[in-house]
């Protein structure tokens, strides 16, 4: 058998009191009576008007007296009960608030979320025996019906498609009252999914001018929502729609940044970039118009990117001032203010911190004279960030591009200097010497010379033409670029080649142009000066180093002397190699050929500055 549970009721004290109320002073005057009975019976008679006095005195002033003080006594007590019970339902109602808030918070999509906001209102009272809700779109365009409770899915879509209709929604936008009962004209009880209701009442979730959908409370037959009831629905609903808000800013949010990132894998220019991202942001924070201002060398504000409406906002001064306020801001916070003339405008400049600095200001306008929301400040201020990253790597990418631009342009300028611009003073040299030589009759000499003065032009030609072969090559690896060297070196030349070609870690495009270069100058040496038959040529690796060899069986020199001026090839090889920070070796002698040996350290730790 199980246990039963007795509950005794608690009477309230202002009852209790209530009750003492009248048994108290009937209670004095039943006293007061017997003892003047008594007294008058069992001791001395007393006169009868003597009786009448004190049993008017004793049993009906004093009675009254305590009646008055309980009675206000009681009220008072009253009065504390009836404030205590309200504070007892505040207290209720706020942690039914607090619970909604937790679980609406919980809550990780829009759908979970509309299935929710169904269940929210059954909670407050049984009187709402069905809900449905239709949402609204960013367009505000209805999406399909929810419905709490079991419903053909067949008869839902239809119903869906009956308040979705443009009949249907004029009526329910001009409806002032938002109730009805179900013997009305309502076009929602028309088609009604539910058959026990007898009145409707409709909530709109709305934020800020901007209404996410309609909640419909359908009522049991003969009920009708309490004040208590009504408030808290209200509350409920209003949490309802923040949480609607928090979602749909949160996936902005998402779609924002996925936007940005997307604009930035584009092949687009800094100032297309910004505006792209200027226009996503207005899209973001339901902004009106906006500007993106960036410092320039003179630490003035210049704009880079401009979108909406700036006409109807005005007084840009005011705005350029606010911009210079924001970015003098110590923490970096954005500054949210509002532009009363000629009309009241919210203002919202969000600075572009960056390692290097503060780099410029996002400003957006608002036609809503509202301040911007927090997450759509947060939302900004994230956004401004990315962007003064993307104006960083902007700036970094020009002044790399400079120092190599620079780079180069020394190293053409070293390359022409010491080959085609001491070839071409060699041949005015020459040039001037046939001219004397031919004045003179000495024609057998001027003969020779410009049969050597033609193999220089060739020379020249050649190391020209590997140059301007060098500036257009591609992004092809190294083994390719050596094979097509000496491709062109057997092509010009009787030696054949022995080939040895090993794969290397990925090398920096600086680098793979100096090892090219020093290749093709040792090929070039071997065909001016070594008479040789066979050529060797290896690049390998091993241990973290890669190792450049080029030998031949030619004639060979004596490499301890001093070469002439015009032997500046190995002097701009060792000059490639102190470039690469590598180890360089020429080793030759008459009649034994010559020996080329570069070894270079590779892989982890590669330098990256080869250029400077």
């Amino acid at each position: 058998m199980k246990p039963q549970k007795f509950f005794r009721a608690t009477i309230p004290l202002s009852r209790q009191i209530n009750h003492l109320r009248w048994l108290v002073p009937l209670f004095a005057l039943a006293l007061v009576i017997a003892h003047q009975v008594v007294e008058h019976l069992w001791f001395a008679p007393t006169d009868p008007y003597v009786i009448a006095s004190e049993i008017f005195v004793y049993g009906l002033v004093g009675p009254a007296v305590m009646w008055l003080a309980l009675g206000w006594t009681q009220h008072k007590v009253a009065r504390k009960e009836s404030a205590d019970a309200e504070l007892l339902r505040l207290n209720h109602r706020i942690a039914f608030l607090l619970r909604v808030n937790q679980r609406l918070s919980e809550t990780p999509d829009e759908e979970k979320l509309a299935h929710r906001a169904l269940e929210l209102p059954g909670e407050i009272t049984p009187t709402i025996v069905g809900c449905a809700l239709i949402r609204f779109d960013e367009h505000r365009q209805p999406m399909p019906v929810a419905y709490r409770g079991a419903v053909d899915e067949n008869e839902l879509t239809a119903w869906h498609h009956h308040l979705a209709s443009s009949a249907v929604r004029e009526r329910c936008a001009a409806c002032q009252t938002r109730a009805a009962r179900a013997d009305s004209e309502c076009p929602v009880f028309s088609r009604a999914i539910t058959r026990v209701a007898g009145s409707i009442v409709c909530v709109a979730l709305a934020r800020e001018q901007r209404e996410f959908g309609i909640l419909g409370l359908f009522l049991a037959a003969n009920k009708s929502l309490t004040r208590e009831e009504r408030d808290l629905l209200d509350a409920v609903v209003a949490e309802i729609a923040i949480a609607f808000e928090n979602l749909r800013l949160r996936t902005r949010e998402l779609a924002t940044f996925y936007q940005v990132n997307a604009a930035l894998q584009q092949r687009l220019d800094f100032d297309g970039l910004m505006a792209r991202i200027l226009v996503q942001t207005l899209e973001a924070s339901n902004a009106q118009a906006g500007l993106v201002l960036l410092r320039d060398a003179r630490d003035e504000l210049i704009t880079c990117a401009r979108a909406g409406d700036w006409d109807r906002v005005g007084n840009l001064p005011v705005i350029e001032s606010l911009a210079h306020g924001a970015l003098r801001e110590a923490n970096g916070e954005p500054i949210v203010a509002t532009l009363h003339a000629p009309d009241a405008r919210a203002l919202l400049c969000a600075p572009m911190i960056a390692d290097a600095g503060s780099l410029g200001v996002i400003v957006l306008a608002s036609a809503r004279a509202e301040m911007f929301a927090p997450q759509e400040t947060r939302l900004v201020a994230a956004i401004a960030r990315q962007a003064a990253l993307l104006a960083e790597n902007a700036r970094l990418y020009a002044q790399l591009e400079h120092h190599a631009i620079l780079a180069e342009r020394g190293r053409l300028a070293r390359e022409m200097h010491d080959g085609l611009a001491q070839t071409l003073g060699l041949l005015k040299m020459r040039a001037s010497q046939i001219a004397r030589w031919i004045e003179n009759g000495e024609a057998e000499r001027a003969r020779d010379a410009l049969r050597e003065l033609s193999e220089t032009a060739n020379e020249a030609y050649r190391d020209l033409r590997a140059t301007l072969d060098d500036l257009r090559a591609t992004d092809a690896d190294l083994p390719a670029q050596i094979r097509r060297v000496v491709a062109e070196f057997e092509q010009d030349c009787a030696a054949s080649v022995i080939l040895t070609l090993e794969d290397l870690p990925r090398l920096e495009r600086a680098a793979q142009a100096h090892l090219i270069r020093i290749a093709q100058e040792s090929l070039a040496n071997i065909r001016k000066h070594a008479c040789a038959r066979q050529v060797r040529l290896a690049l390998t690796h091993q241990e973290g180093r890669a190792e450049l060899t080029i030998e031949d069986d030619g004639q060979g020199f004596d490499a301890a002397r001093d070469q002439p001026a015009t032997r500046h090839g190995l002097r701009v090889m060792r000059e490639r190699a102190d470039l690469l920070g590598a180890e360089f070796q020429i080793v030759s002698a008459p009649g034994e050929g010559t020996r080329v040996r570069l070894e270079l350290p590779v892989g982890v730790g590669q330098i990256s500055n080869l250029l400077q």
